[in-house]
């Protein structure tokens, strides 16, 4: 399989999609993998049974709750799956068990009545109620349920509805038909010990419960020499986890332990006569052993739990129970680290279970010291289940340990459930609110709003100033230009968003329905009144002048529509434009066309250049377009030729600049610091080092000395000594100066501690000195305040990790790079190598996983001995994993080199 397509391009909240798509497999197409846990091959038993009819033959015991699908698709996010009937399902995403089962489905109501069994348990099997209850639309009359293939039928229907609503009327109501005057068949057995345990385990009084699970013993020993002897020690060991639980709720643990171990013990000596008994034999064997689990963990018997364990992970090692088991066994035990390995690999396998298991990890995490990966695992744990209080508590307080209060109150805000918006439930949409819809981001990072500080300024549409730079008006009030200036119309704040942004951050949200095209393909539901308007704009922006489309233009650009940008505003050369709007207009156009793509092949910005050397070019344009032109030819020409006439061209442009009279002190300082900073390039290029210190001396004096009024020009400050601050740093580090660069890399930090950027230099200079595990922590920072380089900062620290020989750590790590990229090669490289018990990422080598199954690796390793991500089950799925993608690569590099 190619793993990584099943990801559909979707990135799951915890695990990688594509995980969680192999493990619970059935539920989602209907076929299975490897990996598939046991529980979730009832729906494979239950096709085969449909095409193999006959009566009588068992089927999986247990049956997951209505809820169960619903947390699948959650936690994958893999929507396209999302079914309530069989029929929801594409064809193309359908197995052939699933499309055959669809047909069936389809013609239900002409189905004879042991085919429209089969299909009800199927659907039972798969998690589809609805379908049940289509199938089955009220309970069948108790006579005709005297036979076994009717019983089996509206048995169907009765766990549906317990799945689905638990005690209520008509659950009651559809098991009572089997139970009160039930007939000598399998399916009454099972149906009358079904009843005696909802009775035991789930209703008010359970008095009732030990004469149902007595009649369904009356019933089994009435049929017993009708029955094969597998059959038979089966049913025995079903009725007996019923009674069990019975014996549990009357505090009987000594009775019911002893009543496991004689079933137990039958079981073990059973063989089944075919690969479909196989699985049922399969089944029961897991049930038993949780349920003496679970008894001897009561009973405080640790040798007998430890057992119990290690058995539990060779029977089943995708099973979340089992996983979650070992872990609590570690837990009691009092292990942190090999209880951590336990919890973070539970947390991977859900969807019940994955908030807990990573709170519980973020809990031994701590313990051991690793208070920062402890809170990455608070927040994901919070993201897994936002409306939780346990989760939101915890998150709360990671942040207010950490001293981050301005978190703390987004996480408190994320949490309140809002009906009419439940995407505003999600951390990124609180964070980044902007992107998504023009709503209000709340994090307190410096780019964060951007693109609703474009939208004002486009809002406020004729007001208009004296044709200079947007960004230094000199405003009160908290938006731009609010307050006595006027607003500039060169909006050109200094941050620049990657063009993967916005698409990065939908993703790793899992709100992908806000990945549109363009702006009116936004579901009404999730517009704000602004994007509304932005829409409206739209409408009209072919009769707009090019003052109005440069507005426009600009909060689509901010909002990463770089495509509707560049196709609004069509490119024309630049001696066919006459006015300073038009050259404006498209110097952006230009500029946007250059930034979007950066990374691929270069789209040099020449008509920028050509617009500099146009007569109607207004001075402060060409001045913006000489400093593009030095930092272009820095960095993809390395002509130091040209960047050195565009330095002078700027300057030129610069002096006239400050002999405006016009211009207030804040605008002539906010000038001249941006382009010293920018045109430094020419000295660093020349390695003029007292040049280079001079340009930079200049722009710091100045950025540190702006004459701010007003929230809006304290934000236009802040920006602007940020950017001087890091720049200064590479100077420093580019020189040998590393201990300057390191403070300056802290005074960036403090300028905005919300930035993922600074966070990465952060980690680069304490791995310059050595100190590996610290960076890692400084890259953990990178990936939870992503989604700017989330994937990068988790395979980063994963490296760091495992440098400071924290291969749990590092694995995890390792696995949320590949979660967010599933084909990030190096981080599979590094995931096998740790998982494999090796050192270098870079290579695999040696014999990965562990032992015990002929799957991804089974329990592997002693239960309590050291920590080993080696032996816990995924070394294998590793080494596989990086095998694969190794292969997919080769065979797209070949065919690149066929196609010349």
């Amino acid at each position: 399989m190619n793993r990584w397509e099943f990801s559909h391009g979707i990135v799951g909240v915890n695990a990688p999609s594509w995980l969680t798509f192999e493990v619970h497999r059935p539920y989602f197409d209907g076929a299975e993998s490897p990996a598939t846990a046991v529980q979730a091959r009832s729906a494979i038993l239950a096709a085969r049974r449909f095409e193999n009819p006959s009566a009588g033959a068992l089927r999986f015991g247990m049956t997951m709750p209505a809820s169960y699908r619903r947390l699948l698709v959650q936690e994958s996010r893999l929507s396209v799956y999302r079914a309530e009937l069989p029929t929801d399902l594409p064809d193309e995403l359908a197995s052939p068990a699933w499309r055959r089962m669809t047909a069936a489905y389809r013609r239900h109501a002409e189905l004879d009545r042991v085919d429209r069994a089969g299909l009800a348990h199927w659907l039972v099997a798969a998690c589809l109620p609805a379908a049940v209850l289509r199938v089955v639309p009220e309970d069948l009359d108790p006579e005709a349920c005297r036979d076994q293939v009717t019983a089996g039928l509206q048995a169907a229907r009765a766990a549906t509805l317990f799945g689905s609503e638990g005690l209520s009327e008509r659950a009651t109501a559809a098991y009572r038909v089997l139970t009160d005057h039930p007939a000598p068949t399998v399916a009454h057995v099972q149906a009358a010990a079904a009843w005696g345990y909802l009775l035991a385990r789930h209703a008010g009084d359970d008095s009732a419960a030990p004469f149902f699970l007595g009649r369904a013993r009356e019933l089994l020993k009435e049929i017993a020499g009708e029955l094969t002897p597998f059959t038979h020690t089966v049913l025995t060991a079903r009725l007996a986890l019923r009674e069990v639980m019975y014996a549990e709720r009357q505090r009987d643990f000594g009775g019911a332990r002893a009543l496991l171990a004689d079933v137990r013990a039958g079981v073990a000596e059973l063989a089944a006569p075919d690969r479909d008994d196989e699985l049922v034999l399969l089944e029961t064997r897991r049930r038993l052993l949780d349920r003496h689990l679970e008894i001897v963990v009561r009973a405080g018997d640790a040798e007998a739990e430890r057992a119990a364990v290690e058995e539990g992970l060779a029977l089943d090692p995708w099973d979340v129970k089992i996983r979650m088991q070992a872990a609590q066994a570690h837990e009691r035990a009092g292990e942190h680290e090999q209880a951590l390995v336990g919890y973070l690999h539970a947390a991977r396998l859900g969807p019940f279970g994955t908030a807990f298991a990573l709170l519980r990890a973020a809990e031994h995490a701590r313990a051991l010291g690793h208070g920062e990966f402890a809170r990455v695992l608070n927040e994901r744990a919070f993201r897994a289940a936002p409306r939780a209080a346990s989760t939101r508590d915890a998150l709360l307080a990671a942040c207010r340990d950490d001293g981050d209060l301005p978190l703390a109150a987004l996480t408190e805000r994320a949490a309140s459930r809002d009906r009419e918006r439940p995407y505003a439930n999600t951390w990124h949409y609180r964070m980044y609110a902007a992107y998504f819809n023009l709503g209000e981001s709340e994090s307190p990072g410096l780019y964060a709003r951007l693109p609703s500080l474009a939208y004002e300024f486009a809002e406020r549409g004729t007001e208009r100033g004296t044709g200079h730079e947007a960004e230094q008006g000199a405003g009160h009030g908290t938006g731009p230009g609010a307050g006595h200036g006027a607003a500039r119309d060169d909006v050109n704040w200094q941050r620049l968003m990657p063009p993967a942004f916005r698409g990065n951050l939908i993703r790793e949200s899992g709100l992908t329905e806000f990945a549109v095209d363009h702006p009116a393909d936004l579901p009404e539901h999730l517009r704000t009144p602004r994007w509304n308007q932005l829409c409206a704009w739209l409408d009209d922006f072919d009769s707009c002048d090019a003052e109005r489309q440069q507005q426009i233009a600009m909060v689509l650009y901010r909002l990463g529509f770089i495509e509707q940008v560049l196709r609004l505003i069509p490119a024309v050369p630049a001696d066919r434009l006459r006015t300073p709007a038009e050259l404006r207009l498209h110097h952006w156009r230009d500029l946007v066309r250059y930034v979007s793509s950066v990374g691929g092949a270069v789209a040099a910005p020449e008509t920028s250049f050509a617009i500099a050397e146009h007569p109607a070019c207004p001075t402060h344009l060409r001045f913006v377009i000489a400093v593009v032109a030095v930092v272009f030819h820095a960095r993809e020409t390395r002509s130091l030729e040209e960047a050195t006439r565009w330095r002078e061209t700027g300057a030129r442009a610069l002096e006239e600049l400050l002999a405006d009279p016009d211009r207030t002190a804040f605008e002539k300082a906010m000038l001249e610091s941006r382009f010293y900073r920018s045109v430094s390039f020419v000295p660093f290029m020349a390695r003029d080092r007292e040049w280079l210190a001079r340009d930079m001396d200049r722009a710091e004096e100045l950025a540190r000395a702006l004459p701010a009024e007003g929230a809006y020009q304290e934000f236009l400050k802040r920006e602007n000594l940020r950017a001087c601050v890091e720049s200064r740093s590479k100077e420093c580090y580019a020189f040998g100066e590393d201990a300057r660069g390191d403070l300056l890399v802290a005074e960036a930090l403090a300028l905005d501690p919300y930035e993922p950027k600074t966070h990465i230099e952060v980690a680069e200079g304490l791995l310059r000195r050595e100190r590996p595990r610290e960076a890692a922590d400084s890259f953990l920072r990178t990936a939870r305040l992503g989604p700017v380089s989330t994937a990068f900062g988790y395979a980063s620290a994963a490296e760091c990790f495992r440098r400071a020989d924290l291969p749990v750590l590092a694995e995890d790590c390792y696995l949320q790079a590949l979660r967010l990229d599933p084909y990030a090669i190096s981080a599979a490289r590094g995931w096998a190598a740790v998982a494999a018990g090796g050192g270098e990422s870079g290579d695999a080598g040696g014999e990965v996983g562990g032992a015990g199954v002929s799957t991804y690796g089974g329990a592997g390793g002693e239960v309590g001995g050291a920590a080993d991500p080696a032996a816990d089950g995924m070394g294998a799925l590793a080494r596989e994993y990086l095998a694969d993608l190794e292969s997919w690569g080769a065979a797209r590099r070949a065919a690149r080199q066929a196609r010349g």
